[in-house]
């Protein structure tokens, strides 16, 4: 599509452009075009990570509009009258019309946010002024840094002030006609595209969904989820944006692993959600045979898939508030997912293919220290069933 190869010509120019700066000792300028770069190049890393396609039309204006402002640092256009206002201008209109897209796209396709046309054109305005305003800050941070407070990006207020004016007049043609524009059906394909992608990225998680849900039934009805976790599991999934996977509460457990590392033909001879005695742990090392023998605790853990970014993070804070400090948000085949991980653990080597190498009164200690981490797991999952509770409420108002 002759778009996309715009896009890329205008993304190898800056590269081009970054090695001349360099070559000139200009690493204001260099620094810059990497950047530019890196932003013009970010619809494909979105693709890649999160399987949603950006329309060409919005790439190519994303390039085009850092370009203009590389264009005239790197080869010294700002030098030629008015071509700073007019790149100002532009660069202001192609921002707005994003802004535009985006906020009219969640509009229709969230159920929390909700914005007539008449509001839709008052953000978009007051949104370009503010980013006009960020880019000035911008500016004269760079001269304080690259230019040791000497005026090269910001050279007079009037400078600073026609480049927000110019900005500002971006913001308001585009809210107002852009506004006007979706109500006449101008943007229909470009608008389609988008939520036709949206509908695609809903679907695949409520498929994902489904398949975990029939997963979780079966397991539940052949009593293979743990009874601590299931209060958790169902606080998630009954939330539409969310779903669970693997989970467990935490548990103590007694392992024989054949040969060192091979953990994956190792066999339990026990393992417990809940406090043991003595008599447990010498019960099931009865069983043992052949390998090495190892005495675990394992911290409670929870795999939860999200549609969005935003759901991620205030489930990873609710996590964190409740002890669950090694939580973490990951990337899973453009899927976003919150592990929910918390810090107990225990890895103690106690003997080898049914010998015992340790005491019995070490032993003892064992199963007291693994019992005391079960009961800091169990207050924790009590807080942590609390704090998605509390973030489904504020989800649901928000």
């Amino acid at each position: 599509m002759k778009g996309v190869i715009a896009s890329r010509m205008l993304e190898a120019f800056m590269i081009f452009l970054a090695i001349y700066a360099f070559y000139k000792h200009d690493l204001l300028w260099g620094f810059a075009c990497i950047i530019g770069f890196i932003i013009s190049i970010s619809p494909i890393l979105i693709k890649g990570s999160i399987k949603f396609n950006v329309p060409w039309i919005m790439e190519f204006l994303l390039a085009f509009a850092i370009s203009l402002h590389i264009w005239g640092g790197a080869l010294g256009l700002y030098a030629v009258v008015w071509y700073d206002k007019f790149a100002h201008f532009l660069a202001s209109g192609i921002v707005a019309f994003f802004a535009l897209i985006v906020v009219y796209v969640l509009d229709v396709y969230s159920i929390r946010i909700h914005m007539d046309l008449p509001m839709l054109a008052f953000f978009i305005i007051i949104f370009t002024i503010a980013m006009g305003a960020i880019w000035e800050i911008a500016e004269f941070a760079s001269d304080q840094i690259f230019s040791h407070g000497i005026p090269v990006a910001q050279i007079s207020l009037q400078d600073t002030m026609t480049d927000l004016i110019a900005d500002s007049i971006a913001g308001i043609l585009v809210g107002i006609f852009g506004a006007i524009g979706i109500r006449r059906g101008e943007f229909k394909e470009l608008l389609f595209e988008i939520g036709k992608e949206v509908e695609k990225a809903k679907n695949q998680f409520l498929r994902g969904k489904e398949t975990a849900m029939n997963k979780l039934h079966s397991a539940m009805y052949q009593k293979k989820v743990d009874e601590k976790a299931i209060p958790i599991i169902e606080k998630l999934n009954e939330m539409a944006d969310f779903f669970t996977t693997s989970s467990c509460s935490g548990r103590i457990a007694l392992l024989e692993i054949p040969l060192p590392g091979r953990k994956r033909k190792a066999k339990f001879l026990g393992k417990w959600h809940h406090e043991i005695s003595m008599e447990d742990v010498e019960k099931a090392l009865g069983k043992a045979k052949n390998g090495e023998l190892w005495f675990l605790v394992q911290s409670p853990i929870f795999h939860v898939f999200t549609i969005s970014l935003k759901n991620a993070k205030a489930l990873l804070h609710a996590a964190i508030q409740s002890g669950f400090k090694y939580s973490s948000i990951k990337s899973l085949n453009g899927k976003v997912m919150v592990e929910i991980l918390s810090t107990e653990k225990m890895d103690v080597p106690i003997g080898k293919d049914g010998k015992i190498f340790v005491s019995k009164e070490y032993l003892s200690l064992l199963t007291e220290i693994a019992n005391l981490l079960m009961k800091k797991m169990d207050k924790k999952l009590k807080r942590l069933e609390f704090n998605i509770e509390k973030m489904q409420n504020i989800l649901t108002s928000g």
